[in-house]
């Protein structure tokens, strides 16, 4: 056999071996021409659930500014900040009421310019565009983008924004108060009560000392019995209140990783804490009793049905310590409570392989990407894909603003949509997906997924 026979033979292997392999990644037959648009516009067609706000409500948002730092009100201060930007020129100025917008232009422009290119100046720019019809925010614009926003601030922004041009059909929305939650039914013209769905927003010794939060009732609490009496009063009077869910947020200031931990070794440490209430205990002395209330509410989330949210990866604002996020610490809680549905907030993070892999061994784990696709549109997609080949499809939700404003809320949905057409395209393309079963996907995880999981109700919808 000479050489130029070897080098056909071995030509011909390497072609056969190469289209055996992309034989085995596609699954399904190539799709029909023009996939691509009619995924794009199906996508576009449904109507949200929206799994995570921050809103205030249109009252509020009327009383404040309204001008072109309205599209900055959530994280695109922080990466101002994260440009180089002062931080309290950022908060003083670009926030202060009494400030011209000549003053807040100065403060932000030079952060502007470096941060405009991040998913975070993106929602900026689609907001600008698609709401107010300014192609850009500079030295030109500024002035005439604020008038608009300002003209646009009339009573029914609220339903023009987020139920026509968001197409948002409800949204959970976190509560902080231990009171009645805030009045935003009947704003503008549609029934808010119905449309917002509330979440209460959970703490317990939250920094490391005895008067934290659930300590403003105003009760003194002289034992741990005394407190868990406390927790149980909050929390059915949340019930009866209407919340639908709970949320924990402690991965800003401390670890997930939750151990079980003994009636009697958290009572020593609350005798401990309580002969100093004011004093901050080093978290290692603090930890077991945070841990036990955890596990505490946890079971009254079981008891009452309640599904938790929690926030897992990136926390904004600046300095926090990434790795408290790490979801993986959860494990014990969800064996523990096998009756809890435990969703992971903003995709994890930058932990997307660890919420894969904890999704699909625990049943009673869901992953809520709120907030990815406005931190990076690339790791939603990356990890969107990732997600589906790994975890069954009725535990993804894809759309989550975590927004304070509604401008806001509608720049985090047209990036999410985007992200979710866009990697249901490539797979479909590959042919690891048919067309069918990607618009399949897309209701489920813009939609329906939400509506099951947190247990809404179709007068929600109305």
């Amino acid at each position: 056999m000479n050489q130029l026979t070897r080098t056909t033979i071995i030509s011909v292997l390497i072609l056969f071996l190469a289209l055996g392999l992309n034989a085995q990644s596609s699954i399904s037959a190539l799709p029909k021409p023009g996939f691509e648009k009619r995924i794009q516009n199906a996508v576009n067609a449904i109507r949200l659930i929206d799994t995570h706000e921050h809103l205030m409500s249109e009252t509020e948002a009327l009383a404040g500014p309204a001008d072109f730092s309205t599209l900055f009100t959530n994280y695109q201060q922080s990466d101002l900040i994260s440009s180089g930007s002062p931080s309290d020129k950022i908060y003083n100025i670009l926030k202060g009421k009494d400030k011209s917008i000549e003053e807040k232009w100065l403060a932000a422009k030079d952060g502007w310019a470096n941060m405009r290119t991040t998913a975070y100046g993106r929602s900026v720019l689609i907001a600008a565009k698609d709401l107010f019809g300014m192609d850009d925010l500079n030295d030109q614009t500024y002035v005439e983008l604020s008038k608009r926003i300002k003209d646009s601030h009339k009573k029914g922004y609220y339903e023009t924004i987020l139920k026509q041009k968001s197409k948002i059909d409800a949204c959970l929305i976190m509560e902080y108060n231990t009171s009645n939650p805030r009045d935003v039914v009947n704003e503008g013209n549609c029934n808010f009560r119905r449309f917002f769905v509330y979440d209460r927003y959970v703490s317990f010794f939250g920094y490391n000392k005895m008067n934290s939060r659930f300590g403003a009732s105003g009760k003194k609490i002289t034992s741990l019995k005394a407190y868990e009496s406390l927790v149980d009063s909050i929390f059915e009077q949340d019930i009866k209140l209407g919340i639908q869910g709970a949320k924990f947020g402690v991965a800003y200031y401390r670890t997930l990783k939750f151990d079980e931990v003994s009636r009697e070794n958290a009572t020593t440490v609350f005798e401990k804490m309580k002969s100093n209430p004011d004093h901050i205990y080093p978290f290692e002395e603090a930890k077991p009793l945070q841990d036990f209330i955890f596990f505490k509410l946890l079971g009254l989330c079981e008891k009452y049905k309640v599904p938790v949210q929690i926030h897992t990866g990136l926390q904004t604002g600046s300095g926090n310590e990434i790795t408290n996020a790490n979801p993986t610490g959860l494990a014990k809680a969800f064996f523990k409570f096998p009756g809890v549905k435990f969703c992971l907030l903003h995709a994890g993070y930058p932990y997307g392989g660890e919420m894969a892999t904890l999704a699909k061994n625990f049943p009673n784990v869901f992953i809520d990407m709120a907030w990815s696709a406005l931190i990076s549109p690339a790791y939603t997609s990356r990890y969107l894909q990732e997600f589906i080949e790994t975890v069954p499809n009725n535990k993804i939700m894809a759309y989550g603003g975590d927004s304070q404003t509604v401008e806001g809320a509608y720049g985090a949905s047209v990036l999410a949509r985007e992200t979710v057409a866009s990697t249901l395209i490539q797979m479909v393309k590959e042919a690891y997906l048919t067309e069918s079963e990607a618009l399949d996907v897309a209701k489920k995880i813009l939609r329906e997924n939400a509506i099951t999981i947190y247990n809404l109700k179709p007068i929600s919808f109305n």
